[in-house]
């Protein structure tokens, strides 16, 4: 096995890894969470931990992608612009939302208190539900980008070189 088709998978891991973490955090344990917590307090505070650890391996990822493509690119494989701009998007759609908007909601939450105990019309309570919100969104976005980055494969070559006839392609 050649080093360039190592580089691929390990990209392409590092690709599935991405869209499992920003998949698995949003839409699957936060939901349960909210759902079997008991208090949105509770459901929320743990959230947080989850999605602050999730972006943080996202982060890494997104940077190990970049020192392979990197590599590969070194080695004459085609990478493509489309790939850079999506991966560039997901790392800085994470990256705001783990360094620009959660220490945001953090202070509101400290403002507020416990969530279950605050009224609804509460202004503070408003403001972190906007912040939420655009939160979940740029997460949504973050997802979405990182499907397509999956679907597109490790590399524009990959499939070149598999169907290359010269033995030594990478397993598909």
């Amino acid at each position: 096995m050649r080093v360039s088709c190592f580089r691929v998978g390990a990209v392409r891991l590092c690709l599935a890894l991405m869209l499992g973490l920003l998949a698995v955090s949003g839409y699957v344990v936060a939901p349960v969470l909210f759902a079997r917590a008991g208090s949105h307090a509770l459901a929320g505070m743990l959230a947080g931990q989850i999605f602050h650890i999730a972006n943080i391996g996202i982060v890494f990822l997104a940077a190990s992608v970049t020192v392979f493509w990197l590599r590969m690119a070194r080695s004459g494989m085609k990478i493509g612009r489309l790939r850079w701009l999506l991966l560039l998007a997901v790392a800085v759609l994470v990256a705001i939302n783990e360094f620009g908007i959660t220490p945001v909601i953090v202070d509101l939450k400290a403002q507020m208190g416990p969530i279950d105990q605050v009224p609804h019309d509460d202004p503070v309570r408003k403001l972190f539900g906007m912040w939420h919100g655009v939160s979940a969104v740029l997460h949504l976005l973050a997802t979405l980008l990182a499907v397509v980055l999956v679907g597109l494969g490790a590399s524009s070559c990959a499939q070149d070189e598999s169907d290359s006839g010269s033995g030594e392609a990478c397993p598909t």
